[in-house]
């Protein structure tokens, strides 16, 4: 991580411009803001909120998460925005489809109902019938076994991030195929997501964070694809020089390259033309 501290700093500079970019022009429609792309109101920023706040994050808040980040899986986020409610971030017609995320109405309701009912506000992909099966077959159990064999699943958590908090671990216990506490149809980028759903503060390695981090763009690793664990330290370096969340860096580089949100640092025909971090970037330098 060392060799790549100054490149981090005067990288992350590139952050702020591009966080600006979007607030005042990419996020705007018709004249008008789209206030729900806003970072302040996003679902995960509120849960950020609140865990700072010392609230308690319930077994049904982390279903709510898991099923949240589940969704983010093989969709255009965009395509539900209008299902988003504003004040809380909260997806309220998926919130209606799972109970209010009672335990007990999911572990008796048929997967194969609760993916035809995501399907018809149009957030179904193909992984939806596994992901459902796999949240009553596997996850919510272990979510039960962690509230009662622990007192409280964030207490169980919370014995990982005494150890590492960077969160590493805990993604790493939750999504190793050889951990006891791995959940179903989930790697480190849905782990990820889900941890940040709870208010836990960390970057989601997904395609467009590994790929926008790596050589051929912002250059701060080696490699084209950052590799997930590393994508988590050079975010949280980059929040550190920031002085924002991890979180909230993660969604900002994430909105850049995003479908429906900044959309400028695409995979096909990225708009290098209009892009304010041209300075910092690989690709833009190779196009000139």
């Amino acid at each position: 991580m060392g060799e790549h501290m100054n490149n981090i700093e005067t990288t992350a500079k590139s952050v702020e411009l591009i966080n600006n970019q979007l607030r005042t022009d990419l996020f705007t429609k018709d004249g008008k803001t789209q206030e729900k792309k806003l970072w302040e109101n996003t679902f995960i920023k509120h849960q950020i909120d609140r865990r700072k706040s010392g609230d308690t994050f319930s077994i049904s808040d982390h279903i709510r998460a898991m099923v949240y980040s589940l969704l983010s899986s093989g969709i255009v986020w965009d395509r539900i925005e209008n299902e988003i409610d504003l004040p809380t971030g909260k997806i309220l017609s998926v919130d209606e489809i799972f109970h209010q995320y009672e335990p007990e109405y999911i572990l008796e309701s048929d997967p194969a109902y609760l993916r035809d009912e995501i399907k018809k506000i149009g957030c179904v992909s193909q992984y939806t019938m596994k992901q459902m099966q796999a949240l009553i077959d596997v996850n919510i159990p272990k979510l039960i076994t962690f509230e009662h064999q622990y007192g409280g699943i964030d207490k169980l958590y919370k014995r990982f991030i005494d150890i590492d908090k960077s969160l590493k671990t805990l993604t790493l216990v939750l999504s190793h195929e050889n951990s006891g506490y791995k959940m179903a149809q989930m790697g480190v980028a849905l782990i990820c997501e889900y941890l940040k759903n709870v208010g836990y503060e960390i970057a989601k390695p997904d395609r467009h964070i590994c790929r926008i981090l790596g050589s051929e763009y912002l250059a701060l690793s080696g490699k084209k694809s950052v590799p997930p664990y590393e994508a988590i330290d050079i975010i949280a370096e980059m929040a550190r020089t920031l002085n924002k969340s991890a979180a909230e860096v993660d969604y900002i580089l994430w909105s850049y390259c995003a479908s429906g949100y900044g959309e400028v640092c695409t995979v096909n025909k990225p708009k290098c033309d209009i892009c304010v971090a041209k300075e910092y970037c690989n690709f833009s330098k190779k196009e000139l």
